[in-house]
C-alpha cells in the first residue's frame, strides 16, 4: 500500500488536533469541583505560572473517600499514573502526568492521601492534619483559583515544619546558606500576611500539641537570614524529637539506592506499563531531530531511553571485525576472506541491534519509554534489516556464509513489533533538499523504499514530515501520549 492511501495525522495551525481555550489544570479543577471531590492544594499554589507550564508539580491532598472520583476524573482528562523507583516516595503518595495540548507540556500532579513531609530516603513524618486541611479548604474550580486552598494558619504550620526538616549537616560546610532559603523566605512572608500568630498558636495547641508554640517560633527563625547553620541543625533535631510519634523510617538500603540513582538517574515509570516507540522513515524525514525532541520532553519526569537501532552501539566483537576488514581492504589481500568478514560485520551489526532491542524492551518493562530510531520492523528491512534483504555482502558464498545469514536473519525475526510505530512520510524531492550531506540518488532510493513498503498491517501512525518541525513534534507528542 502506498503512503498516499494511508491516513495521516493532520494537526491544526497550532500543531494539535484541537486547541482547548482553558489549560488542562483549569479543566481538571472545574471537573473536580463539579463532582464535589474533597481535596486541596496544600502547597505551591502561589507558583501557578510555573506548574501550569509543566515546570513543577501540583501538590494535591485528596480525601480518601473521594479518591475513586479523583482518579476517574484524571483518567478522563488523559492523565496517566506513574510511580517512582523503590525508596523514592513515601506510602500514600502517587504521581499523575497529563498532556496539556495548548503548550505540549506534561502536567505533573503529585497526589497525596496522607500528608507526608521530609525526604522519603530519610526518616519522614506523616502530619495528622489531613481532615483539618480539607475541611478548611476554600475556592477552586475557577480561573482565579483553580484548586481549593486550606486555611492560611494551617498552611503556614505545614510550611515551617517541612522547611525546617530540610536543614542538613552539610550546611555546616557551606559559606552561604542553601539557595532554597531565598524562595522559602518569600513564601513565608506571603503566608504570614494572611495568617495571624493567634490563629497559628490556637491551631498548634488544638491539632498538633507535640509542637509547642516556642518550638514553632524557633523553627520559623531558622528560615530567616542570619540564622547560623549550627542553630538550624539544633532546631531541626528538636523538631524531629517532637514529631517522633509520626516518624516513618525508609528501607534499609534507601540511602544507597539514592546514591546509585545519582550515578544512573532514573525517572518514574507508568503503572500501566511503558512503551517501545519506533521512528522510521527515509533520510531527511527528521527521525533524529524528532527523537531528540521526544526524549528531552519526557526524560525530566519519566524513565526514558533514546536508542538508535540503525547505528547501534558497537560491541567489542563488531569493532574487532571491522578493524581487520578495513586493514585487509587497504592491502587488497585475501578477497575471499574479505567477503566473509564483510558478511560477518553485518551479522555483528544485527547482533548489536538485537542488544539495543532488548534494552528498549527492558526499559518498557520497567514502565519507561524507549525512543528508537530506525527500528528494524519487517516493513523497513530493506533499509535496516538482514544483509540479504538489503543486498549487502552477497559475495560470500559458502556453507559458513549460509549459516551466518541464517543466524543473522533469526536475530531480526526475534525482534517483536514496537508498541507505537511512527512513520515520518516525506516525498523524495523534499528529502533531497533537506539531506544535503548525502548523495541525492541515495536519498531518493531511501524515500522510494519507504513509500513502496506495505505499511497497512504494521499499525503505523503516519506523520506528514513535510510540515514545519514544531507541528511534527507537536503531533508526535499528542499521538504518543494518546497511545501510551
Amino acid at each position: 500500500m502506498s503512503l498516499s492511501l494511508l491516513p495521516t495525522a493532520e494537526p491544526s495551525r497550532s500543531g494539535f488536533s484541537s486547541a482547548p481555550r482553558s489549560s488542562l489544570a483549569a479543566r481538571v479543577g472545574a471537573a473536580l469541583a463539579a463532582r464535589g471531590v474533597s481535596y486541596c492544594q496544600w502547597k505551591g499554589h502561589g507558583k501557578r505560572e510555573r506548574w501550569e507550564r509543566g515546570r513543577g508539580d501540583i501538590d494535591l491532598l485528596i480525601d480518601r473517600a473521594s479518591w475513586a472520583d479523583f482518579a476517574e476524573i484524571l483518567g478522563a482528562h488523559g492523565f496517566k499514573l506513574a510511580l517512582p523507583p523503590a525508596g523514592r516516595e513515601a506510602a500514600g503518595i502517587v504521581h499523575f502526568f497529563g498532556l496539556d495540548e495548548r503548550r505540549g507540556e506534561l502536567i505533573h500532579i503529585h497526589a497525596y492521601q496522607r500528608l507526608v513531609i521530609g525526604s522519603p530516603w530519610r526518616t519522614h513524618y506523616r502530619i495528622p492534619l489531613e481532615r483539618e486541611l480539607l475541611a478548611s479548604a476554600t475556592g477552586g474550580g475557577r480561573d482565579e483559583a483553580i484548586f481549593p486552598i486550606p486555611a492560611p494558619e494551617l498552611e503556614l504550620i505545614v510550611l515551617v515544619l517541612r522547611l525546617t526538616l530540610r536543614h542538613e549537616v552539610r550546611d555546616l560546610l557551606r559559606r552561604e546558606p542553601p539557595r532554597w532559603l531565598d524562595g522559602a523566605l518569600t513564601e513565608l512572608d506571603r503566608m504570614e500576611e494572611r495568617a495571624t500568630p493567634a490563629a497559628v498558636a490556637a491551631a498548634l495547641n488544638r491539632l498538633l500539641p507535640e509542637v509547642s508554640t516556642k518550638l514553632f517560633e524557633r523553627s520559623r527563625s531558622t528560615l530567616l537570614p542570619g540564622c547560623p547553620a549550627w542553630r538550624r541543625l539544633t532546631v531541626r533535631h528538636q523538631l524531629t524529637r517532637a514529631l517522633r510519634a509520626h516518624a516513618s523510617r525508609p528501607p534499609v538500603f534507601a540511602g544507597l539506592e539514592r546514591l546509585w540513582r545519582r550515578v544512573r538517574p532514573q525517572g518514574q515509570g507508568f503503572v500501566g506499563g511503558g512503551a517501545v516507540v519506533a521512528l522510521v522513515g527515509g533520510d531527511g524525514s527528521g527521525k533524529s531531530t524528532c527523537a531528540d525532541a521526544l526524549t528531552a520532553w519526557l526524560e525530566q519526569t519519566v524513565s526514558t531511553a533514546h536508542l538508535h537501532l540503525g547505528r547501534p552501539e558497537r560491541s567489542l566483537l563488531t569493532l574487532l571485525v571491522g578493524g581487520v576488514l578495513n586493514l585487509l581492504r587497504r592491502f587488497r589481500a585475501f578477497p575471499r576472506l574479505v567477503a566473509h568478514l564483510d558478511l560477518l560485520r553485518t551479522v555483528c551489526t544485527g547482533r548489536d541491534r538485537y542488544r539495543a532491542y532488548r534494552k528498549a524492551f527492558r526499559v518498557a518493562a520497567g514502565g519507561g519509554v524507549a525512543i528508537c530510531e530506525r527500528y528494524p520492523s519487517r516493513e523497513s528491512w530493506a533499509m535496516s534489516g538482514p544483509s540479504e534483504v538489503q543486498g549487502h555482502a552477497l559475495a560470500a558464498q559458502s556453507t559458513l556464509a549460509t549459516s551466518l545469514r541464517r543466524w543473522e536473519r533469526s536475530l531480526y525475526e526475534r525482534m517483536n513489533r514496537p508498541d507505537v510505530l511512527f512513520l515520518l512520510a516525506l516525498d523524495a524531492d523534499t528529502a533531497v533538499a533537506r539531506k544535503t550531506n548525502e548523495p541525492a540518488d541515495y536519498v531518493r532510493e531511501r524515500a522510494r523504499l519507504t513509500a513502496a513498503a506495505d505499511w497497512s498491517g504494521s499499525g503505523a501512525i503516519i506523520i506528514d514530515a513535510a510540515q514545519p518541525l514544531p507541528h511534527v513534534v507537536a503531533t508526535l507528542r499528542a499521538e504518543l501520549w494518546k497511545n501510551l
